[in-house]
């Protein structure tokens, strides 16, 4: 398996090593069938500071995949701090030239709601990669927090995984 490169230089199997700071408790979920596979989604930040006005990527790399046909996710974030830009594709769901739709949607200030999905009927995506890839403008100098929420991979025959929950701390100067 090929590791894909996200644009900040990390693949996908290194994200999965990066520590993460603890995540805040989420509500219990029913307990996957005990042949569930293991799901990440990270988030990969820029490795160093960013400066306040300009513009940052933070791609959201999946590991474990198997037979994925959509990610759902909840990504949250401070709004004084952070203005999201645009979320465009990564390169894991259509890496079979399938075609991958992308939506996202604004649920009120600092929450986004984001599903990548192959065509109904098509087999899923195995391995890692980038999913999504998440461009904030940095408002304010100071550390702010990006947080996933309810991230899942959904395979082709509609069996979720659920992912845990994701953070990191961006900082801008």
């Amino acid at each position: 398996m090929m590791a894909s490169a996200d644009v900040n230089g990390l693949t996908a199997a290194k994200a999965v090593n990066k520590p993460e700071a603890p995540a805040a408790a989420e509500p219990p979920m029913p307990p996957a069938p005990a042949n569930a596979p293991n799901v990440n989604l990270l988030f990969s930040p820029p490795s160093s500071g960013i400066a306040t006005g300009s513009t940052f990527l933070v791609p959201v790399v999946l590991t474990g995949g198997k037979d994925v046909s959509s990610v759902p996710m909840q990504v949250q974030y401070d709004p004084e701090k952070l203005s999201l830009v645009n979320v465009t594709g990564g390169d894991l769901l259509g890496r079979d030239n399938q075609a991958v739709a992308l939506v996202h949607r604004d649920d009120g200030p600092g929450s986004l709601t984001i599903n990548a999905a192959r065509p109904p009927g098509v087999a899923g995506i195995s391995g890692a990669g980038v999913v999504c890839v998440l461009s904030f403008e940095a408002r304010t100098a100071g550390e702010s927090v990006l947080s996933m929420k309810r991230a899942s991979a959904i395979s082709s025959t509609q069996q979720q995984s659920r992912a845990a929950a994701s953070r990191v701390t961006i900082v801008a100067n």
